[in-house]
């Protein structure tokens, strides 16, 4: 069985990170993997190094010879599956597969809101013979929304993640040690750009009641960078960080590619959310056993288990947030213990080869 991963450019993004780390498991998988893409990027020459077959193939003049090279190409190749991440590559692939016995999978790995884009996603979803869900509740989104989702051709696979990089040993990143300026404490972190799915204005308003109730002890540092499509967000939160002076305890250091280093030498983990649909960065803080807190949101629910894993507070709620922080500060030996217990459970729910194992069920059954 040959699969044919199909994305757009190898930049860095979370779907182009998911199937490295797929690639990088080749001797892993149980079927042969190729890569199709359209333009290369930062993760190039990473990709390259995971021995992946990899064939290039970018639109030139009229889009006919486009889909024409990449139907030869899966003809030559012997490809059975094609699996798409994304809507757009999604629909790309319908056009190049149709009228063969080449099967197609595409993964969701989010919600379509936009009506303009609900003809394009519905097709999408007809033409699929298996659609893979990175939860149960983006899974039954689809199937209030849409007359094209049957249940026997949807299947939930968690995101999977490659935890090698987070045990090997790093040095404390210079920004934590700088901002501590040698003062024992605390240092909680949430790491997550500037975006809609996001809230860490939430979060922002909880740091300043616990500075009004004169809980300290503590270094906040947000994560993440200023999206200038959407920069009111990040600019917010500084300006009221400023404005009620927290800046003494609250920092912005940007987006950084150190995260594993970060979460080794950080005590605790604060997320708030409005949309996200999965969650690996909170995964990955529960996967290292750093003590983490996060909304009640229903995909954040999922992936704790209701709050086994995690501390839970209401979403919104920048009080509950507050008090839940507190507490993580009252007894962070307590919350560290009890993180460390989870680490071994979190890492089989949610680890790469997990993820493989779940996939390739699904293409042994398209298979027959």
């Amino acid at each position: 069985m040959k699969v044919a991963y199909f994305i757009g450019s190898l930049n860095r993004g979370g779907t182009e990170m998911l199937t490295l780390d797929i690639c990088r498991k080749r001797s892993f998988a149980p079927y042969e993997i190729i890569l199709i893409y359209r333009n290369d990027g930062e993760l190039t020459e990473e990709f390259k190094a995971t021995g992946v077959p990899m064939f290039r193939i970018k639109p030139k003049g009229a889009k006919i010879g486009y889909f024409g090279e990449l139907r030869r190409l899966v003809k030559k190749e012997n490809i059975s599956i094609v699996h798409a991440q994304t809507l757009t590559n999604a629909a790309m692939a319908v056009l190049f597969t149709f009228f063969t016995k080449v099967k197609l999978v595409v993964s969701f790995h989010g919600f379509f809101r936009s009506t303009s884009m609900s003809i394009l996603w519905q097709t999408v979803m007809w033409n699929a013979d298996a659609m893979v869900f990175v939860s149960e509740v983006v899974r039954d989104w689809y199937y209030k929304k849409s007359l094209f989702c049957p249940k026997q051709r949807c299947e939930v696979v968690y995101n999977g993640i490659s935890f090698e990089k987070f045990d090997k040993k790093y040095e404390t990143p210079d920004f934590l040690e700088a901002r501590c300026d040698g003062v024992e404490k605390l240092k909680f972190v949430m790491v997550g750009n500037f975006v809609s799915v996001r809230s860490q204005i939430v979060i922002c308003k909880s740091l300043k009641l616990l500075k009004d109730q004169g809980v300290t002890g503590f270094v906040f540092y947000f994560v993440g960078k200023r999206v200038d499509s959407e920069s009111w967000r990040y600019d917010e939160c500084v300006e009221f960080c400023e404005r009620y002076g927290l800046m003494d305890f609250v920092h912005f250091v940007g987006s950084r590619g150190d995260v594993p280093a970060i979460l080794q030498h950080v005590d605790g983990f604060i997320y708030s959310t409005f949309d996200d649909t999965f969650g690996i960065a909170v995964v990955e803080a529960m996967a290292v056993g750093v003590p983490v807190i996060v909304n009640d949101w229903d995909v954040m629910k999922e992936i704790t288990c209701q709050g086994k894993y995690a501390t839970l507070f209401e979403t919104k709620n920048e009080e509950d947030c507050a008090m839940k922080i507190k507490e993580l500060v009252a007894s962070i030996e307590f919350f560290r213990n009890n993180a460390l217990k989870n680490v071994e459970k979190i890492r089989e729910m949610f680890s790469i080869e997990k993820h493989i194992i779940n996939l390739y069920e699904i293409y042994k059954t398209l298979s027959k």
